[in-house]
């Protein structure tokens, strides 16, 4: 294993066009769903010691899109995410931590207004002092941020994301 990369100091914005989230899901216990959602925006902190200080990332709720049209309208509904009374997830990180060749970290998820922790794994890092990208990854339990509506048996629980990010400096 080797170390993480040493990160550039400064504030780093998401840039959403360039970068993709991916959430997927087991149905009826044996296929995989798999959808995106667009980012908003996204803003993360590198301190003078090269520590990740902050991470704020916010995601359209309304853009999930996946293969079927009636799936998305009844995601983004009342049901689920209730994209209508709150269109913003969020992530907000309480530590970043390096292990191994990438980071380890731990902050809050922000669905429908509720808030549940979340541990992320992020891999894949590369920074110059212009630009960067990375992997996140991350289960996330789809009842603790209130998605719960349908049971276990027809979509599983734990949900599986990941982040595939490139960010720009902008001080």
């Amino acid at each position: 294993m080797t170390n993480p990369i040493a990160l550039p100091t400064g504030t780093w914005q998401l840039d959403p066009a360039a970068t993709t989230v991916t959430v997927s899901a087991k149905k009826m216990a044996m296929l995989d769903v798999a959808a995106t959602l667009a980012v908003r925006s996204g803003i993360i902190e590198i301190d003078e010691h090269r520590q990740v200080a902050s991470v704020r990332i916010v995601a359209d709720a309304a853009s999930y899109t996946s293969k079927n049209a009636k799936r998305n309208e009844h995601v983004v509904g009342k049901d689920f995410l209730d994209a209508e009374s709150h269109p913003d997830i969020s992530f907000q990180a309480d530590t970043v931590t390096p292990r191994g060749d990438g980071y380890q970290g731990t902050g809050t998820a922000t669905v429908k207004g509720k808030s549940s922790p979340m541990d992320v794994a992020v891999n894949d890092v590369s920074f110059n002092d212009a630009e960067g990208s990375f992997t996140v990854s991350a289960v996330v339990d789809r009842k603790a941020i209130g998605v719960d509506k349908m049971p276990t048996f027809v979509i599983g629980q734990n949900l599986e994301l990941t982040v595939n990010a490139r960010v720009e400096r902008i001080s």
